[in-house]
């Protein structure tokens, strides 16, 4: 199964996907079981591949029905896999659905350059787009969980890495020009006296709670949580692992249909209510009063982090005790603040400030401090490396993954040929 096949698997193209929709449909390009693959789709998909490709499909009209064919495939073996997800009794809950959608759509706001201009751009409105797009995500997930459930359990040995690397020592991809680095981040964080004016305005919400009033309208009103306020504050079923510890201190507390006092966290102040829990499971809904940062506190973060920056040059303290002692980015602690190697034209909007203080550094110096998404960074710039070929020994952990997608990919197709019998399939394309 080549790339493609599994892009298209793993992945249903977002923006496409949607025009599809808004199409007038004339054809039926294949039917598996009682699910409909539309003639728009498959060309959708295979007008996107070609221009991945920059082919030309009038002037290449082989090619590119080659690769309407492939797509044709990837999209009846998705379908496959979904009536199989099905039959396993695989479930997705609402919750995951939910958090996927955000996420998505938040990056394809973002690509489309704001909420506004994607609205413009596809003719929906956000409420609409996220209606239509919801179902597409829970099949994404479902091919996902079923894939997972198959095939996580795929290893590959040494010997294997080092064949998949000969035979196709010749066509892998190039590295791009490369950066290193390592980062210290210092999160803006707001003063005592913003906690305190939020405080109040919580105190108040409260308070009318307590003198009945509905739950669902004041978070709709009032919460500056924009997942959940518009959703009268409904958190979903989470671990209670997956809330920061104030937070899921005292919702476990809690008993359905209780509603907690004040509780402040980093994010600002909470008022919870438990839904129903099941063990480590819980179903909140909550109203935060968010607490906004001011100049003051991005100036007082900015000097902090420039302090921090003196002592290391002054020999004080070493850069990675300092990220031990000081930085808010705890995934990155273990590696000690390295982000490790990044292709510069991998970077996206969100790492062009990374990449703009790494610009004049040399080896081993230290920016001065500069802002990003989510606070303050200084990076000190460990390497760099031009443009190369994939080399066995220095990019190993990048070889064995692309030798075990591969390997995953041949199994996979091995198994939707084995149970692609079972179900009906009427190609018509």
């Amino acid at each position: 199964m080549n790339r493609l096949v599994w892009f298209i698997l793993m992945h249903v193209l977002f923006i496409n996907y949607l025009k599809a929709q808004e199409q007038i449909i004339d054809k039926i390009a294949a039917v598996v079981d009682d699910e409909v693959i539309l003639l728009s789709e498959v060309q959708n998909y295979a007008y996107f591949e070609a221009m991945n490709q920059k082919m030309d499909p009038i002037k290449d009209p082989d090619a590119y029905k080659a690769i309407e064919k492939n797509v044709l495939d990837a999209l009846i073996n998705q379908k496959i896999m979904l009536a199989q997800a099905m039959m396993d009794s695989i479930v997705i809950e609402n919750s995951q659905v939910e958090q996927a959608l955000e996420q998505q759509l938040k990056e394809r706001i973002q690509q489309a350059g704001g909420e506004q201009a994607l609205e413009k751009y596809l003719g929906k409105s956000l409420k609409d787009i996220r209606k239509m797009y919801r179902e597409n995500v829970r099949k994404q997930l479902l091919a996902q969980k079923i894939q997972q459930t198959r095939f996580q359990n795929i290893k590959v040995s040494r010997s294997e890495i080092e064949h998949y690397y000969r035979q196709r020592k010749d066509s892998l991809p190039e590295v791009g020009a490369s950066i290193n680095f390592s980062h210290i981040l210092l999160e803006i964080k707001p003063g005592a006296e913003a906690f305190e004016e939020a405080g109040k305005t919580a105190a108040l919400i409260l308070d009318s709670l307590k003198n009945g009033a509905d739950f669902a309208a004041m978070a709709k009103r009032y919460s500056t949580d924009p997942g959940s306020g518009k959703k009268g504050g409904d958190l979903g079923w989470f671990n209670r692992s997956d809330f920061v510890k104030e937070f899921a201190d005292a919702a476990s507390r809690l008993e359905p249909g209780e509603m907690s006092g004040l509780v402040k966290t980093q994010f600002g102040w909470h008022i919870i209510q438990m839904i129903e829990k099941a063990g480590e499971k819980i179903h909140v809904r909550h109203i935060l009063i968010g607490v906004a940062t001011t100049e003051q506190d991005k100036k007082n973060t900015r000097e902090k982090l420039a302090a921090i920056r003196q002592d290391i040059l002054d020999n004080k303290i070493s850069f990675e005790n300092a990220v031990m002692q000081y930085s808010d980015d705890d995934t990155k602690k273990g590696n000690l603040g390295n982000l490790g190697w990044i292709e510069i034209q991998s970077l996206n909007e969100r790492g062009k400030p990374f990449l703009k203080a790494a610009e004049t550094l040399k080896k081993d110096e230290i920016s001065e401090p500069f802002e990003g998404d989510f606070g303050y960074h200084i990076i000190r710039l460990n390497d760099r490396r031009d443009r190369r070929t994939l080399d066995l020994k220095e990019d190993w952990q990048t070889i064995e993954q692309m030798a075990l997608q591969e390997k995953q990919y041949q199994e996979m197709n091995k198994w939707l040929k084995q149970i692609r019998n079972r179900f009906y399939i009427d190609i018509r394309m």
